[in-house]
């Protein structure tokens, strides 16, 4: 009784899952449908502003997209795609209201669809504007978990297959113009974001698995939040892999920002084939480094 008790439990465990990676998928599809079709606005400037404006080709591997200014508008498509309330709330889309109204999590906000080990959609990741982005991810629910979540591995997956290097940044835009100048400058460089948090152990493992390198480097920025979150990241990395290393984003700037100026793309490039050990940051030998000065490589990352 108590086994055939568990497996009825489990299938219908099984299917609610199910039921919420599909809505995820078709909030994905909402989200990208949104902002395809802005012709205005702060998401599609900042997009083109920031110098990755292929996002916007239909084409685009970034299937990113925009959840509009409004309380119910992916509720009501969801609602209208035949998902009931219950996994819309379950799966973090949706959440009650005081007054019982059931309204849509994420609004005005670029979207960004996050996945597990097994590249599953199980959540979103979305960007505020704002001169320094505020990212938000999708609660803890029966499929995803914040700190278990990646964007960026499915988007890249062929690249990363085919030897990428992963690049760890803080903002999912640079991570686009990462990979936009390795493809541009016949380098392979997997731009990974990490949306403001710390990489924990259990990501640092789903992208080894996907990887093929054992080398990961790591974007530093004048935000010092991401630089301090970006070098205790260490230890979780050097778990899996055997080189750690970093670069320095020049003056401040971002990747995607450098690309904006004339001179960029090659600053950038200059700045990725510039690494030193991460752990030089960590255990205090960063001013020892500084006035040693980057080693250079002429075609790619230090190994």
């Amino acid at each position: 009784m108590n086994a055939v008790s568990s497996d009825s439990e489990n299938t219908l465990i099984s299917g609610e899952r199910q039921r919420m990676m599909v809505a995820n998928m078709v909030a994905a599809r909402f989200y990208r449908r949104e902002l395809l079709r802005a012709n205005v606005g702060w998401p599609v400037e900042q997009v083109r502003d920031r110098g990755v404006g292929g996002v916007l080709q239909t084409d685009s591997s970034w299937r990113l997209g925009y959840a509009p200014d409004s309380f119910t508008r992916l509720t009501d498509h969801l609602r209208e795609k035949g998902f009931d309330f219950r996994t819309l709330i379950r799966a973090g889309l949706s959440e009650w209201t005081e007054q019982g109204t059931a309204v849509d999590v994420f609004r005005d906000q670029l979207m960004l669809l996050a996945r597990d080990e097994r590249l599953d959609p199980v959540g979103f990741v979305g960007v505020g504007n704002g001169p320094k982005p505020a990212y938000m991810a999708s609660p803890t629910t029966l499929i995803h978990r914040p700190s278990n979540a990646l964007v960026g591995i499915e988007e890249q997956l062929d690249i990363l297959t085919d030897g990428a290097f992963v690049v760890v940044v803080n903002d999912p835009l640079d991570a686009v113009a990462v990979e936009n100048l390795g493809r541009l400058a016949g380098e392979r460089w997997a731009g990974i974001p990490m949306c403001g948090a710390q990489m924990s152990s259990a990501q640092a493992k789903t992208l080894y698995r996907y990887t093929v390198t054992d080398t990961v480097i790591v974007a530093l920025d004048g935000d010092k939040d991401w630089r301090r979150a970006a070098i205790a990241s260490h230890s979780d990395l050097s778990y899996f892999y055997k080189r750690v290393r970093a670069v320095e984003i020049p003056d401040g700037q971002t990747a995607s920002s450098l690309l904006k100026d004339e001179d960029g793309p090659r600053r950038l490039y200059d700045a990725m084939v510039a690494t030193r050990p991460l752990d030089d940051y960590k255990s205090g030998r960063q001013q020892l480094a500084e006035l040693d000065g980057p080693s250079q490589t002429p075609t790619g990352p230090s190994l």
